[in-house]
This record gives C-alpha cells, sequence and structure tokens, in this order.
C-alpha cells in the first residue's frame, strides 16, 4: 500500500493507493471485466466485444436475460443517476448475428473427464476443460441439457433458443453429452472409475424443492415450485383454482406467480417472511411480477392450511417480526396473535430447494475404493467440498455448483464449474497454485465528482405490450438494438481504467490539471508529478492536451480513430477501383448523432465515415493524416453539448479543429477544406437532406466539381 498526498483547497488529502479494482469486477463470481466488452459496445466493435464476454464466460445469452447481475448493483454509476445495464449489454452481443469463428483448442491431453449434471455448473466445467484440452462426457439424467435453466427458468424470461445457442456453442468444443442417464440407475457412480475417467465431477444442482411441516400441508391443492415449473417448461397442463398463492420471495416464488397468471389464474398472490427490502431477489423480478398483476404480502410467515374436504381454501398467515437473527442465521421469530388469513385454492410452495444424493449410496458390487457412498455429505444435505479446490474426501472425485453452495445464483454455478475445471486441471498435471491476492473494490466516487459528472438515465428495455404478454410464454424482454446499447455502453464510467501519468516524463506543467473537467489530476504535497486517481471519466482531453505526451489511458481499446480511418480509406478504394472520385471524410460522434452508417451511405458513395466515441478524444493530427492519405475535404459533426456523455466536449473539438486548419494553412491546403458542423438528431430522411447540403458545400469549398 502506497500513500498519495495532493492539496485540495486549503486541506491535504490521503489517498491509499492499494491492489483494487473496479467494483463490478470484484462483484462478479467469474471475474469478468465488464468494462472491455462495454468500451468495445461503446466504439461499435460488437464482435470483438462478444469474443471477450466468451472469453471468460460460455452462458452470454443465459446471463444476458437471467442473471441477478451483482455487478450492477455494485456499479459506482449508481451514485451519478442509474447503473450501467451490464447484463443487457451482454444480451445483447449474445443475440447478435456477428461472425465469431470458433476457438482453436491448442492443447491435447489423454485423460478424460466424467461430469455429473448438464446444468450451468457441470457445462461451464465442461467448456474450460475442453479448452485446457481435455475430453469430457456429461450424464444428464433428463432427455435435454440445461437442468434448471430449461426446466426451473420459464421461456418468458430465458427463451429456449437462446440457452440452446450457449449450449450448442459449449458441445461444439467436442463436449459429449449422454442423455437420459441417471446416475444410480442407468450407471453407477463407482463404474465412472472403474471405465477410465480420471476425474469425476459432481454438479447435479438442487433438484428437489422443500416442503412445509405445518398443519394442513397433506391438504389437496399445495404443489411445490419445481415441479410446478417443470410441467410448464414443457408445456404440460397444471389445474390450478380461481385463487392462487405463491409462499416464498425469492426468483423461483416470482417466476411461479407469472406463470400462473399465464396459465389464466385471476387471482395470485404472494406471501413472504422478507420485507420487501430483505426478497431474495431483484427488484425488476419483483416489480414485473406485481406489474403482471400478483399481489405481495411481506413480512407474513406460514402458520398452517386451512381446508375443506381434503382440499385447501386458505392460509393462515403470521406477522413476522424478524428473518435472520444477530449472527446473520436463518432464524425468524413472529409477533403473537397477528393471525390473518390468506384464501386461495391453489398454494404454491417456493421456499428453496433440496439436492437429491441418493445415487450416492453404497450400491451392491461396489467395494473399496469404488464405495463412493463414503463421500461426505453436509447436515444441509450438500456435498462437503473444499472451497478452495472443490475436492470431496475421496480422491478424484469433485464437486461444484448448488449442490455445494446450498443455493446459488447463475454465475455462482458458473463460477464454481470454472474453478472446479481448474482444479481437476491442477489434481491431474500436479500444479499447486498460490492462494489468490485478495483484490479491493476501488473508493466510492468523491462528493465533489458526484456533482460533476453529468446525469444521463439508463436506457430502458424494450418490452412485450402489457396487453400480449400474459397470453404468451414468448420473452417479456425484447432486447437492445445497436442504436440504444451503445447509448447505454458510452454511460460506462470506465472506472480504474482512464488516464495514467508517466512519471519519468511528466514535466509537471499543471496542463492536466488546467483541462480536466472532472478535477481528477493532482500534484502531490512536495512534488511536481501529476497524479490521475480513479474518479478519471476517460475523457481523454489530458491526454491529447499534454505537451510531454506523459499521459496515456490504461485501456487498450481507445485506438485515437486510427482503425477507423485506416478501413473508411479501404473501403473508398475498393469501391472506386481506380475512377477518379473525390475522397469526401465525415469524422462524426457516435453518441445519438446519426442513424446507422448505412443510411448515411444511401445518398453518397464517395462520403466515407470515421467513427468516434467521442470527438474530445480526436487529435488534430489525424485530420492532416486524412489529407496526406487522398481525403479532398473533411467534415466533422459532434452531438450537441446536452447530448454528450463528457463534459465541455464540444469547445474541445472547436479547438482542435482549429488547430488542424492552422497546420493545413502552413503546408499550403486551403483551411476550410476542414469543417466544423454541430447538429441534433433528427430522422433519416431529414438527415440524409442536410448530409447532403453539406457534401455539396464540401465540395465548392474544395473546387471539386470541374473534376466531376
Amino acid at each position: 500500500m502506497a500513500e498519495v498526498k495532493y492539496k485540495s483547497g486549503n486541506a491535504v488529502v490521503v489517498e491509499n493507493v492499494i491492489n483494487e479494482e473496479a467494483p463490478c469486477v470484484v462483484a462478479c463470481p467469474i471475474k469478468q471485466d465488464a468494462r472491455d466488452y462495454i468500451q468495445l459496445i461503446a466504439r461499435g466493435r460488437f464482435e470483438e466485444a462478444l469474443r471477450v464476454v466468451l472469453s471468460k464466460n460460455p452462458f452470454p445469452s443465459t446471463c444476458g436475460r437471467i442473471c441477478n447481475h451483482p455487478c450492477e448493483t455494485k456499479c459506482r454509476r449508481a451514485k451519478v443517476d442509474e447503473p450501467i445495464a451490464i447484463a443487457s449489454l451482454k444480451r445483447f452481443l449474445a443475440d447478435g448475428s456477428f461472425s465469431i469463428s470458433k476457438p482453436e483448442i491448442t492443447s491435447s491431453y489423454s485423460e478424460r473427464i466424467a461430469i455429473i449434471g448438464a446444468g450451468p455448473s457441470g457445462l461451464a466445467a465442461a467448456n474450460d476443460l475442453a479448452f485446457l484440452g481435455y475430453k469430457c462426457t456429461v450424464f444428464e439424467a433428463q432427455s435435454e441439457a440445461g437442468g434448471m435453466l430449461r426446466f426451473g427458468v420459464p421461456s418468458f424470461r430465458l427463451s429456449r433458443h437462446a440457452l440452446d445457442m450457449d449450449i450448442n456453442a459449449i458441445m461444439n468444443l467436442g463436449v459429449e453429452i449422454r442423455f437420459n442417464t441417471r446416475i444410480g440407475e442407468n450407471i453407477r457412480l463407482g463404474d465412472l472409475l472403474n471405465q477410465g475417467y480420471k476425474a469425476v465431477l459432481i454438479a447435479v444442482g438442487l433438484q428437489k424443492s422443500k416442503m412445509l411441516n405445518i398443519e394442513g400441508a397433506q391438504l389437496n391443492g399445495i404443489l411445490t415450485a419445481i415441479p410446478f415449473l417443470y410441467a410448464g417448461s414443457r408445456g404440460e397442463g397444471v389445474k390450478l383454482g380461481k385463487r392462487t398463492l405463491i409462499i416464498g420471495g425469492g426468483a423461483v416464488a416470482m417466476d411461479c406467480a407469472r406463470t400462473a397468471l399465464r396459465m389464466g389464474c385471476k387471482r395470485v398472490h404472494i406471501a413472504c417472511l422478507e420485507s420487501r427490502k430483505e426478497m431474495p431477489t431483484t427488484d425488476y423480478e419483483i416489480e414485473e411480477a406485481i406489474h403482471e398483476g400478483a399481489i405481495i404480502h411481506t413480512s407474513l410467515g406460514p402458520k398452517r392450511f386451512l381446508g375443506k374436504d381434503g382440499k385447501v381454501t386458505a392460509l393462515e398467515t403470521v406477522v413476522c417480526k424478524s428473518v435472520f437473527d444477530n449472527n446473520g442465521r436463518f432464524n425468524p421469530t413472529f409477533v403473537e396473535g397477528s393471525e390473518s388469513v390468506i384464501e386461495a385454492d391453489t398454494i404454491i410452495l417456493a421456499i428453496g430447494q433440496a439436492s437429491d444424493l441418493s445415487f450416492l449410496q453404497e450400491q451392491e458390487g461396489i467395494q473399496g475404493k469404488d464405495a463412493l457412498s463414503s463421500i461426505q455429505v453436509t447436515r444441509g444435505g450438500t456435498i462437503a467440498a473444499d472451497l478452495a479446490t472443490l475436492c470431496t474426501n475421496m480422491t478424484g472425485v469433485f464437486a461444484s455448483g448448488d449442490v455445494v453452495l446450498g443455493r446459488g445464483t447463475l454465475t455462482e454455478a458458473i463460477g464454481q464449474g470454472k474453478k472446479a475445471a481448474l482444479a481437476i486441471h491442477d489434481y491431474l498435471r500436479g500444479i499447486k497454485r498460490k492462494k489468490e491476492e485478495e483484490i479491493l473494490p476501488l473508493q466510492e466516487l468523491s462528493s465533489t465528482r458526484l456533482q460533476i459528472i453529468k446525469k444521463q438515465g439508463r436506457q430502458r428495455m424494450p418490452t412485450l405490450a402489457d396487453e400480449v404478454r400474459l397470453g404468451t410464454y414468448e420473452e417479456v424482454e425484447l432486447g437492445f438494438s445497436p442504436a440504444l446499447a451503445v447509448k447505454e455502453a458510452q454511460r460506462c464510467m470506465n472506472c480504474g481504467a482512464g488516464a495514467v501519468v508517466n512519471q519519468d516524463i511528466c514535466a509537471g506543467c499543471l496542463t492536466c490539471v488546467r483541462v480536466c473537467p472532472y478535477d481528477v489530476p493532482k500534484i502531490a504535497v512536495g512534488d511536481s508529478i501529476a497524479y490521475i486517481g480513479c474518479d478519471c471519466q476517460s475523457c481523454g482531453i489530458c491526454v491529447i492536451e499534454c505537451p510531454a505526451a506523459a499521459i496515456s489511458f490504461k485501456s487498450t481499446y481507445e485506438d485515437w480513430g486510427e482503425a477507423e480511418l485506416e478501413s473508411a480509406l479501404k473501403a473508398h478504394s475498393e469501391r472506386s477501383e481506380g475512377a477518379e472520385e473525390p475522397l469526401l471524410l465525415n469524422f462524426y460522434c457516435q453518441y445519438n448523432t446519426f442513424p446507422a452508417d448505412e443510411a448515411f451511405g444511401e445518398f453518397a458513395k464517395n462520403v466515407k465515415r470515421v467513427r468516434f466515441q467521442c470527438l474530445a478524444k480526436a487529435n488534430p493530427l489525424i485530420f492532416l493524416k486524412a489529407f496526406e492519405k487522398g481525403a479532398k475535404g473533411i467534415f466533422v459533426t459532434v452531438c450537441p453539448q446536452d447530448e454528450c456523455r463528457f463534459n465541455n466536449t464540444i469547445c474541445w473539438a472547436e479547438k482542435r479543429v482549429k488547430y488542424a486548419r492552422g497546420l493545413l494553412e502552413a503546408v499550403g491546403i486551403e483551411g476550410k477544406r476542414l469543417k466544423l458542423i454541430s447538429t441534433t438528431p433528427i430522422n433519416t430522411d431529414e438527415f440524409i437532406q442536410w448530409a447532403d447540403q453539406v457534401t455539396k458545400e464540401a465540395e465548392e469549398l474544395c473546387s471539386l466539381k470541374e473534376n466531376k
């Protein structure tokens, strides 16, 4: 840990520089750096962004839809306005028709791995083991892969097409899945090691719903969540009464309520122990259930089921005072004399899930080292595995996912599968790894910075119309368009990956301190070297303005428009095929200014576009380079100031254009060939008409009409 002291007004501020990372990265169970693919989306580099996602996450389509996104919960942008829609951006990439080549597997090992369970944890492990060079066989009891993703999550939240895309990509790596193969029935667990598998991973999840052991539990009309959702996922009819009550406050309870509404039930109530803030699911899932018609009763515990003629008619409840004790353990307490009744002729229990480990029981014909019934199981019914290595007490047998966690999220299951894959690799290769160093999240944005950063609301996910959604199992969320995705991605503050000062060449001139619109660069007390902290907004102004070229970006995705310019020049060269067409270039800010590039190209084939995330990052030298490469005229279009995500960027774009004009005139090129225009978002027809006029004006300025 190091200390940096700098002056802020009359006070001396001390910042500790430690091993920190963006909170979104720290919060992610698979440690996916969301900043990377979000920065690429913000630049329109969608295929590259998808490759970044796939390098860590084998379930981009699934996670983009149903992840509980702890990354968004910890997003620093939430203190400014709203968190970045990280999951929705991931879904946008997964749903796109981007050309991603199949990754090469460079290693190859002879050992075969058996995985029990084709849920998210087992398949994530298979995915990573395949990349490491192992042949994996997954044994799945059902006729299709996915586990609870397929049979527990309704299709209106996770389309089967989206799930299949993720699973097929894993199978295309050479992963074999043997369906309708139940361990303990079709094949014994001990047989796997006898058949030559060098390691076994148990990733069976939690397949059973928990029951309530209270008075009246034997009454007809009381269902459990997993069989109910399973039947719904297979299109099997479930007979519901006119009044359905769900007991539970998690995502499964919300899914049951929304499914019951789609099955035609007119009155759906939800009762849970937790208060609204304590409910163990995302606000979005709760709000969607309410929006579709469910009525939620919080802080109520079930006391007994009431019935008549063997059929349930109501639930007697009691007010819950607290759910957890002082040690954080589940230990609800209730208010005496607070009983009330909720009428219902169907009650669905969604109070949690349990494992089915009957296949671990000792079986006839298995003895000695193959008697796998000796695998330790916890009092809670989960498999006892080392949390660091996921090894069980039996050599060569590992476990991961909910069957270890007890109850986890999708990304936690994926993370466990990835950890298990690495642990199995280490076990087979005899590798000893050091304990990973703890990484802490970056400190919160300073209060002064919160006041300076421009407020920009989160882009809203398009959804099915209210009058349509309850009559179908089609996905409610429709996904971001490219325009929405880019706008949302540009809200990202790229925390911790902004500018950095090369202290060996910093001249201590204070230019960065003067030009930064966010008051980020500081000069340490008793020193003349600039220091840029984690509140940097990556606007790029100081990087361009630093006379010593001592400032650069930590991110590798800043290309300063070089790649875009080369692409535009190449496209013009290939299209003209030797014809003498005047090349006009449009350097433009892609944020909320224009419709798609295709619409722009409809009116003038000789106009090529060079896209910038923000023209505050445009180095004047790139304009000169464009003329050097053959451009006859350039017009620069920027967003209106109230649309740009950065502060004071138009004045910097104007300054860069003015400076470049001076350089052009110094080398004998008419400065008017470089024109800056500020515009506002308009529709495509108006835009084409406007752009056509600008092209004619540019041709006149460049005296190009005679050459036509």
